[in-house]
């Protein structure tokens, strides 16, 4: 018979065995609950890091833009230069723990779904802030209600045009808010202008990368995926593709000169930078100070020239008896003698003429936007940029190689330039874990330093 005292015992070492199993079954989940918040942690530490490594990378990509854009000492601006397309510099870049890449919209001859690897131009776009309502309108076909609330929009008053809205349309809003009545600030503001609907901004390029991808060229079937699209093999672009609100051309020469504003230069300038006889010259400050009758501004008793092609229509006072001191000198101002001195010559001091749009870089809808511009000339202009001949050293080439007419030239040549200033920059980092971050930035290469106009990162 087993004494009780020894059957407590037994109990006890029974209890006590469960108790311990107990606390080391407890003691095991808790460290396993620590291991598994161990794991999390230093997994959430890795994905935060591989953040910031990517992010660094984008904005590597950044930098070696801008020291790309820094080194182009070249007097034009064309799809030939190293900004413009170079996969040694902006192609899955490798650095420590991943790539950078730097892309835009391909070349205007290639597939529209391949990616070129470089800068975007905006001067390659119409300024909105600048451009005229039949360059608007042209630019996209937009309503004339269109363009006017647009026009209504940049401007600096509350007079409505006859399609347009003021301040008062948009207070009215279920969700109200104010009219900007000055001069767009970004692009993406375009989207609060009446009528200015997504299919007007993004055209079929919805995600706005500039690449006709698979779901903007599967057509209008029921089963199609949005946006919708004519499924044609083609991107058809809308106002955020087009249009820029930065672009200008520095106003001066291609070697860095002040060009002569015609408006203010004297007799003895004229005479010595273009080798005009003193008649012409007079004839010039004449026209200026109202000493000529023809179109003086009877207010002023001035006339200022608003356009350099009203240089056409000074005539210098012949004199035979200067006729030999004459020799070899201009005594005329023709359309040939501006096309070949078009860069030499301003009508303002300012220091930047904005919506200049670079004639070596621009797309055909772009080019199609100008005054008496044509298909064929702008298709002739279009293939002139990528042909053998290269690419345009001054826009009066347009005209003495006749690629355009004399009315096309007289219309637009002031709207154009060969160089450029701003830059879009689309940079992406991937680190080796696939995490990535892209920055978008836009910059003023015409500033000193470079200047920063634009900035987004994604987080």
């Amino acid at each position: 018979m087993i004494s009780p005292r020894l059957q407590i015992s037994s109990k006890g070492r029974g209890f006590a065995l469960i108790a311990v199993m107990w606390v080391v079954l407890v003691a095991g989940l808790m460290l396993l609950g620590v291991q598994k918040a161990v794991t999390a942690n230093l997994a959430s530490a890795y994905s935060e890091l591989a953040s910031v490594q990517a992010h660094w990378l984008a904005r590597a990509g950044i930098e070696q833009a801008l020291a790309v854009l820094e080194d182009d000492l070249t007097s034009s601006d064309d799809m030939f230069e190293f900004w413009y397309s170079d996969t040694d510099y902006f192609e899955e870049v490798e650095m420590l723990n991943g790539t950078f890449s730097v892309t835009a919209g391909p070349n205007l001859l290639d597939d529209p779904r391949s990616v070129r690897y470089g800068l975007i131009d905006h001067c390659a776009r119409v300024n909105v802030n600048v451009a005229d309502a039949a360059q608007l309108k042209a630019l996209l076909d937009l309503a004339v209600w269109q363009v006017d609330s647009i026009l209504d929009w940049r401007d600096g008053d509350d007079r409505t045009r006859p399609g347009g809205v003021e301040a008062l349309h948009y207070a009215r809003l279920e969700y109200p808010y104010l009219i900007r009545n000055g001069p767009f600030r970004t692009i993406d503001e375009l989207r609060l202008v009446r009528g200015i609907e997504e299919p007007f901004f993004t055209g079929e390029d919805v995600n706005l990368n500039g690449v006709l991808d698979a779901n903007e060229d599967d057509g209008d079937a029921a089963d199609a995926s949005y946006p919708d699209d004519d499924g044609d093999g083609q991107l058809s672009l809308g106002l955020a593709g087009l249009t820029s609100v930065y672009g200008y051309e520095l106003n001066q020469t291609a070697s860095g000169t002040t060009r002569v504003n015609v408006n203010t230069a004297d007799k003895d300038t004229l005479v010595s930078r273009f080798n005009f006889t003193d008649a012409l010259a007079q004839a010039i400050v004449d026209h200026r100070s109202g000493s000529s009758r023809r179109g003086r501004d009877r207010r002023s008793g001035r006339n200022r020239f608003n356009s350099l092609m009203d240089l056409l229509n000074v005539k210098a006072r012949q004199s035979s008896d200067r006729q030999s001191d004459d020799e070899g000198k201009v005594k005329e101002i023709t359309v040939k003698w501006l096309a070949e001195n078009l860069d030499e010559l301003t009508l303002t001091d300012d220091e930047r003429l904005p919506g200049r749009i670079n004639v070596n870089t621009a797309s055909r809808e772009v080019l199609m936007s100008l005054p008496k511009m044509s298909e064929s000339t702008a298709e002739a202009m279009v293939m002139r940029q990528t042909s053998g001949k290269g690419p345009l050293s001054s826009v009066g080439e347009l005209f003495t190689d006749k690629t355009i007419s004399e009315e096309q030239f007289k219309a637009f040549a002031e709207r154009l330039t060969v160089r450029s200033s701003v830059f879009e920059i689309r940079s992406s980092g991937l680190t080796t874990w696939g995490i990535r971050r892209e920055i978008v930035a836009v910059v003023d290469r015409g500033a000193d330093p470079v200047n920063i106009l634009y900035w987004y990162q994604s987080e």
